[in-house]
């Protein structure tokens, strides 16, 4: 649901070169590849987090954040 309307592989900002680790994995919703894979889009429980600026990503960021709404009003 999050990704509705986005093609894979889409661009979205990414401003610095840290990155999170979650503990457990089963909390990874997106992955990102840039000379390493990580965890880019995490959910546990109520929580969201991304490691870009959707804010800044054009409308796939605009387009994101529409989904995360819904989603969430949803659940």
């Amino acid at each position: 649901k999050l990704f509705m309307n986005i093609k894979k592989a889409s661009d979205f900002y990414f401003v610095h070169s840290y990155y999170f680790l979650p503990k457990d994995h089963k909390n990874i919703i997106a992955r990102t590849r840039y000379g390493i894979d990580f965890a880019s889009i995490v959910e546990k429980n109520n929580i969201l987090g991304v490691q870009f600026h959707p804010e800044k990503s054009q409308s796939n960021g605009i387009i994101l954040l529409s989904n995360i709404l819904k989603y969430k009003l949803e659940s």
